[in-house]
């Protein structure tokens, strides 16, 4: 398993220590939330929901495929991949 970047908003970076860009390990979109999840608690519930799949106003992608279109629990990362977190903005 090598490391995987996970590039997140400005909006979420308050619960990363202002961290925006990190890496984890993981070899499956599954084990990369898992151990981002396990590197920043505070985005347990933000992201992904207990199943880790992305919540509603969430968008998780690996390079250019979004995640709702894999199955996270097996779905394989390459190592040296991107995944990118993007969420939703309120706001009027």
């Amino acid at each position: 398993m090598d490391d995987v970047r996970i590039d997140i908003p400005s909006s979420l970076a308050q619960f990363t220590g202002g961290v925006k860009s990190f890496s984890v390990r993981g070899g499956t979109v599954r084990q990369v939330l898992e151990n981002m999840h396990s590197a920043f608690p505070l985005l347990v519930g933000r992201v992904v929901d207990t199943a880790f799949q992305p919540l509603p106003f969430v968008r998780v992608y690996v390079g250019d495929e979004d995640v709702r279109n894999l199955r996270p629990e097996d779905a394989a990362v390459v190592p040296g991949s991107t995944v990118m977190i993007l969420a939703a903005v309120a706001g009027g």
